[in-house]
């Protein structure tokens, strides 16, 4: 009896140190970044029309300072090895930020089993580095609900979902292609219940029954990457959808600056293009 006490007693121990470890380490999304009392719309802000003039000729990463702001454009990469991190981490070091900023919501990771940038790209380094020397970390994206509320605004809740649904696999391709386009884009048909079309569209037959109506002369949606653009109304949601986090991005910049902040920005090189103007009028 009293071993099995002891055993107990033991294990008991060992599952509260794992959960105070995993409580203190374990990684999850950051937080959105908020604060953006009398922000005002920056028209230098440039649409994705007029970053396509220039999106053949700007180094990647593109990387730029204005006072008390680095921008850190990157290519997205999920490859640990990819040269332009050991650039972010020397600008990192020459900059000390007292905040990071990171495009996505991340999510959870296992520190020592996972690697960030294998699961979360560029943003997973940043957030590396953020974490490491205890500095605070943001999404810099709206929360979701906001930025769909802005696209309601000009098109369809039916056309949003599509977007919505297919987002993932459409950024994904460009990393190879999954064994079932099918199954991975079935792990988010529910967004179409952020949209109230959960009984339009809740199955891959539906998925396709859309496209084949609204793109009839593009290729399947299984062999498209939004590397390049994408067609019709789902490039001009993006478009829209880009500028929307564009402005709210200059937004959180500006408000962290007037607290003082030094903030490192990570994002997409065509979001760092598109902002340079904005913030130089900061």
């Amino acid at each position: 009896m009293k071993k099995t006490k002891k055993i107990l007693l033991y294990t008991a121990l060992v599952l509260l140190l794992l959960i105070g470890w995993g409580y203190f380490n374990i990684w999850r999304s950051p937080n959105f970044y908020m604060e953006q009392n009398n922000c005002k719309a920056f028209e230098e802000i440039l649409s994705m029309k007029d970053y396509g003039n220039l999106s053949d000729f700007h180094e990647r990463p593109y990387i730029y300072k204005t006072d008390k702001v680095l921008v850190f454009g990157s290519e997205h990469t999920k490859d640990p090895s990819h040269p332009q991190l050991q650039t972010m981490e020397e600008a990192y070091d020459e900059f000390q930020p007292t905040v990071i900023m990171v495009e996505g919501r991340l999510g959870f990771l296992i520190p020592y089993a996972m690697d960030p940038v294998k699961q979360f790209g560029e943003m997973g380094k940043a957030a590396a580095l953020a974490k490491s020397d205890g500095i605070q970390l943001y999404s810099w994206d709206p929360p979701k609900s906001d930025l769909l509320d802005g696209l309601k605004q000009t098109f369809s809740p039916e056309q949003i979902a599509i977007k919505e649904i297919l987002t993932p696999y459409f950024g994904n391709l460009r990393f190879g292609k999954p064994d079932s386009p099918e199954a991975f884009i079935e792990a988010y048909m529910s967004r179409a219940q952020w949209l109230g079309v959960q009984d339009m569209i809740n199955s891959v037959e539906d998925i396709d029954q859309i496209w084949k109506r609204d793109f009839p002369s593009e290729k399947d949606w299984r062999d498209i990457s939004d590397q390049w653009g994408l067609p019709g109304y789902l490039g001009q949601i993006a478009d829209q959808s880009n500028y929307l986090r564009n402005q709210h991005l200059v937004c959180a910049i500006q408000k962290l600056k007037e607290q003082g902040e030094r903030v490192f920005v990570v994002c997409g090189s065509s979001h760092a293009v598109c902002i340079e103007n904005a913030l130089s009028g900061l």
